[in-house]
């Protein structure tokens, strides 16, 4: 290897490391700030009768993102439930392109998933779109949806490619 495809190599780590951190950080701000919703939401309703104002709006477009943020997340640590319908004893040659194809036809679905999602945000911002009690704008979360989308895609033609060709994985920790 090159010291420039080497250098290459270690930037690329660095920017899925980041990418990674970053991510984490947000799911778990998000989620933080649910719950803490939630238990404003629900005390105040039982005890006050006066339940948080736009509360289920916040907490739907906190979802919408939190579900979205984790989803490049899950797709590079590998962590996604999987069920084995047909189990047998294959090579782990084949057993490697199993895995690598259906990584292509699931980066294709994610990849569907974003352009559409795209078109939406467009409408979504021409249209004004907003929620009905706060009038917060909409298309920010689903430009955010998009675009995680759109790296989940990236993540699975990356393992795909690992998967099929045997190369070495980038992994969210940094260590190879």
């Amino acid at each position: 290897m090159t010291t420039a495809s080497a250098h290459r190599g270690k930037a690329a780590d660095r920017v899925v490391l980041w990418t990674t951190r970053a991510l984490s950080v947000l799911a778990a701000l998000l989620l933080f700030s649910m719950m803490v919703l939630t238990f404003v939401d629900v005390w105040g309703r039982y005890i006050f009768s006066a339940p948080v104002p736009g509360g289920f709006e916040m907490t739907e477009l906190m979802l919408a993102t939190l579900i979205f943020a984790g989803l490049p997340l899950v797709t590079i640590g590998g962590e996604h439930i999987t069920v084995d319908l047909i189990e047998f004893s294959v090579s782990p040659t084949l057993e490697r392109f199993r895995e690598g194809v259906i990584s292509l036809v699931c980066a294709f679905m994610t990849g569907v998933l974003s352009r559409e999602m795209w078109f939406k945000a467009l409408e979504q911002l021409d249209y004004g779109d907003e929620t009905a009690v706060l009038h917060i704008p909409v298309y920010p979360v689903t430009f955010f949806m998009c675009a995680t989308a759109a790296l989940t895609c990236l993540v699975l033609v990356v393992l795909a490619f690992q998967q099929i060709f045997g190369a070495r994985k980038v992994q969210a920790s940094g260590t190879n």
